[in-house]
């Protein structure tokens, strides 16, 4: 059986042009996913790569990025939540619906070669939800990318769904549940990467951690979680730990985890300016190539 790559790519609003930059490097080294899977922010790159955008048009779409294509506040609704109990989004997205439309080849992207997997959570029955090709929809984009209390929820067959990130923001069942034996994850958040975080001095410091540790929970969960069957498998005999891997759908992946090194401040989010997009195709690059160097090295 060929061996399947997976690319993984985490939410996390206007920092998803680092996952642009990380791409570049992917290609340069010829490494080409199988299976993208992708949430929120993260699900609109792997709709983007799955439709057949390469680096360079994905980084060119970063680049003519603005909020003004993303959402646009709507001062009635601030106005109604305000005086109102009832919920009301802050911003509406039909401008974010107007550019998938004009960039998006759904036809392609449903004919794709490629596994693209993204996720939304159903409101009404707090059920994560996976959505591929071929049957995947411009409304499970934007699922996938509603932003909880920022964003309208999207409606898909008569249901509300929520951002994917709520549940899942690093999406890497899937991949491991098609059996991918090399998996890339690109994290949008330098929390739980190698580097060693200080500890949270103000206020700021603290809401800014614990948002980044939201962003990063899920992935987290299944790291660790795969560490722990790991921990117990070593210590089994060989018949068990035959029996053991005849249950479990997981194969022994390699996971490779590229993420910032520094702290990107909460702003960073909804930050769709091109200084911002420049700074993290260029991180995200530098990112990648530096991983991969050094683990050549380490062989």
């Amino acid at each position: 059986m060929a061996k399947k790559k997976a690319l993984v790519l985490s939410g996390g609003g206007a920092r998803g042009a680092y996952q642009a930059g990380v791409l570049r490097y992917l290609e340069e080294i010829h490494w080409k996913p199988d299976i993208i899977c992708g949430t929120s922010v993260g699900a609109i790159n792997a709709c983007a790569i799955g439709s057949g955008m390469d680096s360079k048009q994905l980084s060119e779409l970063w680049l003519k990025l603005n909020q003004k294509h993303i959402m646009r506040y709507s001062i009635w609704n601030m106005i109604k939540g305000f005086f109102r109990k009832k919920y009301y989004p802050l911003v509406e997205t039909y401008p974010l619906k107007k550019f998938i439309h004009e960039h998006l080849d759904f036809t392609s992207l449903n004919q794709s070669q490629i596994k693209v997997i993204i996720t939304a959570v159903n409101i009404l029955t707090s059920e994560l939800r996976f959505f591929e090709n071929p049957s995947l929809r411009i409304e499970h984009l934007l699922a996938s990318s509603a932003i909880p209390m920022i964003f309208p929820w999207q409606e898909i067959d008569g249901e509300p769904y929520w951002d994917g990130g709520v549940m899942a923001n690093t999406p890497i069942l899937p991949a491991l549940t098609h059996e991918a034996s090399d998996i890339v994850v690109v994290l949008l958040s330098p929390v739980g990467s190698s580097t060693i975080m200080e500890t949270p001095v103000t206020k700021d410091e603290a809401l800014e951690r614990l948002f980044e540790l939201y962003l990063l929970g899920s992935y987290k969960s299944v790291e660790q979680g795969l560490e722990y069957r790991k921990s117990v498998m070593d210590g089994l005999t060989s018949i068990e730990n035959f029996f053991l891997s005849l249950r479990t759908q997981f194969t022994k992946a390699k996971i490779s985890v590229i993420a910032p090194k520094q702290m990107l401040g909460l702003g960073s989010i909804l930050n769709f300016k091109k200084e911002q997009a420049e700074k993290l195709l260029a991180q995200g690059y530098e990112d990648a190539r530096d991983f991969f160097q050094k683990k050549s090295q380490k062989k």
